[in-house]
């Protein structure tokens, strides 16, 4: 029940602020779930590309703001950087006792999360965009799809800080962007992990909890009448639970 509870209350917040379904879940399951890192990660993974399927199906009747070459070069690189980073995870598992892991991890997914959130609080000010080419999107999208398979979360943060900073993007591209990479990251990830585990799913119990709460709550985001419920800080104090959890994790792995 907690799993439900906690995939749908993150899945909530971070679709409807644009942040992300486990930008908070990620380093939420390392805190409270006694599953080892590599189940934590698949979990993450499944609930990462099922809410990412809902705003998907939500954004098909809506205008693209990018073209289609710019979205073709997104998503392909997303998907080879999902391939990449589960490969380097994977190994990154067997090498390294749990608990570094979990640090190590924890504090890479903190470095993620608080470089944007310290570019849209404070640098945005004072920093301007680089208007580059749109068809550097390609290694930044593997890039980004690299990093968020290794740690498992959709990297939203991250893609929305440097859309605006490298590319000048308008909120609609930034954002269709993210889910893009997201989306298509998650994918390459979760093909090469069934691949590996010959096609079953490990911790199909616990997954049974915890894709419907992610499924109801990016569901319940996408409503217009749901969002207009939605804090106006909801996004920064997602991004501050997100910083917070993870430093307990890194604490609490520290002392193991």
């Amino acid at each position: 029940m907690i799993y439900l509870i906690a995939g749908g209350l993150c899945a909530y917040y971070g679709i409807a602020s644009g942040l992300g379904a486990v930008t908070l879940l990620r380093p939420l399951l390392d805190a409270i779930s006694p599953l080892p890192p590599a189940s934590v990660a698949m979990l993450c993974t499944m609930a990462a590309l099922c809410a990412s399927l809902v705003s998907a199906f939500f954004a098909l009747g809506q205008p693209i703001p990018l073209p289609q070459e710019d979205l073709l070069l997104l998503a392909v690189g997303a998907a080879l950087g999902g391939i990449l980073g589960d490969l380097a995870a994977n190994r990154f598992f067997a090498v390294m006792p749990a608990s570094a892991c979990t640090l190590l991890q924890n504090a890479l997914l903190l470095t993620l999360i608080a470089l944007p959130q310290l570019y849209f609080t404070r640098l945005s000010r004072t920093l301007m965009p680089l208007a580059l080419p749109r068809t550097l999107g390609f290694p930044v999208a593997l890039t980004v799809g690299l990093l968020g398979s290794f740690l498992a979360f959709g990297a939203e943060p991250l893609t929305l800080m440097l859309f605006f900073l490298l590319f000048d993007a308008e909120d609609g591209e930034s954002a269709f962007a993210a889910l893009t990479i997201t989306l298509f990251s998650m994918a390459g990830k979760l093909l090469t992990t069934l691949i590996r585990a010959r096609f079953a799913l490990p911790d199909a119990a616990t997954l049974l909890w915890l894709l419907p709460g992610a499924i109801l709550g990016a569901l319940l985001a996408m409503l217009p009448p749901i969002q207009r419920l939605l804090p106006r800080r909801a996004g920064d104090v997602l991004l501050r639970l997100s910083l917070f959890t993870s430093l307990l994790n890194m604490a609490a792995s520290s002392f193991r």
